[in-house]
């Protein structure tokens, strides 16, 4: 048996949801977003923090969080419970059946099932990004250098994971517990995978569709981290938006991780707190101003709003302009003058560094 209510409480339906790679904007006291349940060309799901609910005015889904794993998953009321419940007990390989959803302050550990198969996913999709025209011709529309692709283990979904992954005796289930499989089928197939990397390991990925199917990100079913934290040093950071605003400023060589959305948990939030200077780089739509406010107010002094130049929606298409670099330094001194600081800068080593 479990505690309904203390599972309500425990996973609010809005984190869950975003845990679950969907995308949500705020309109009013409610979130709206593309849903999963059917194919969504304009958002039509909405979430109800209030009463933690949701209701699709599209395809007529509803009721509350657990439905909406229940939904997602093909399971029933029981199993939907059990997965937002926790970890169960461990089998002797080390895998859990449950799907484990972590409340966002306290994300739970990968098991070495499932840091195995992702790693090796991972690697699997890197071999197939190179033979893939469609997803090289993708990454060099959105400026993405070769280089970066590599340096950032960048891949791209094809089918026969399962088969790979199987002739390595690995976990099958671990694979579909994480998101990778859906039965024996590939779930990143057709899209850009970006991982998250911990000394070069993947722990994380999400998948980019690059033929406008819905959802347009898909994440991994475990909790979403910031994308790229292991790899920046130094005491600075530029926080960027989405995956492709993170490449872009890792293509520059600045240190920087991807909120990937404008909404920030708790471990986010104490996972930043160890830089001294952070500068906020977020889309120039509401959304994204209300996060970057709500980020300055968190660290006070500490966080640098970054003005966009006009017309630019975020890093990314300012990346695809001629001399978007030198226009997002401009952009970081103007956020440090206002602080009566002065941006530093070589051509050599494009590094956060103030007088």
């Amino acid at each position: 048996m479990y505690d309904v209510t203390s599972i309500r409480r425990s996973n609010p339906i809005e984190d869950v949801a975003a845990r679950f790679g969907v995308e949500l904007r705020t309109a009013g006291r409610r979130l709206v977003g593309r849903c999963p349940f059917h194919r969504d060309g304009r958002p039509s799901l909405v979430l109800y923090p209030d009463n933690q609910s949701y209701f699709c005015f599209g395809c007529g889904a509803g009721g509350d969080v657990i439905d909406f794993v229940a939904r997602l998953h093909g399971v029933g009321f029981k199993e939907a419970a059990a997965m937002l419940a926790g970890p169960v007990e461990p089998r002797t390989d080390g895998f859990s059946r449950v799907v484990r959803l972590p409340t966002p302050d306290q994300p739970a550990a990968l098991s070495p099932a499932e840091g195995a198969v992702i790693d090796t996913a991972v690697s699997f999709y890197q071999d197939a990004l190179w033979r893939s025209g469609d997803a090289l011709a993708y990454l060099a529309d959105r400026s993405v250098s070769p280089a970066t692709a590599r340096r950032c283990r960048l891949g791209f979904g094809r089918p026969g994971l399962a088969e790979h992954l199987r002739r390595r005796s690995l976990s099958l289930e671990a694979a579909r517990c994480v998101g990778l499989l859906a039965g024996n089928q590939d779930t990143m197939q057709g899209r850009i995978v970006i991982p998250d990397l911990r000394n070069d390991t993947a722990t994380w990925l999400t998948g980019r569709s690059i033929d406008g199917r819905d959802p347009r990100y898909l994440n991994l079913r475990i909790a979403t981290p910031l994308l790229g934290l292991d790899l920046v040093r130094g005491d600075r950071v530029v926080i960027t938006e989405g995956p492709f605003d993170w490449l872009t400023a890792v293509q520059w060589g600045l240190p920087a991780v991807a909120l990937l959305g404008t909404r920030v948990s708790r471990s986010s939030v104490k996972a930043l707190t160890r830089f001294r200077q952070l500068y906020l780089a977020l889309d120039s739509d509401e959304a994204g101003r209300r996060a970057a406010a709500q980020l300055a107010a968190e660290f006070r002094g500490r966080a640098l709003i970054v003005d966009l130049p006009p017309g630019v929606h975020d890093l990314n298409d300012l990346g695809r302009l001629p001399g978007g670099r030198e226009a997002f330094l401009s952009c970081l001194q103007q956020a440090n003058d206002r602080k009566e600081k002065r941006w530093h800068t070589d051509d050599t080593a494009p590094a956060l560094r103030a007088a």
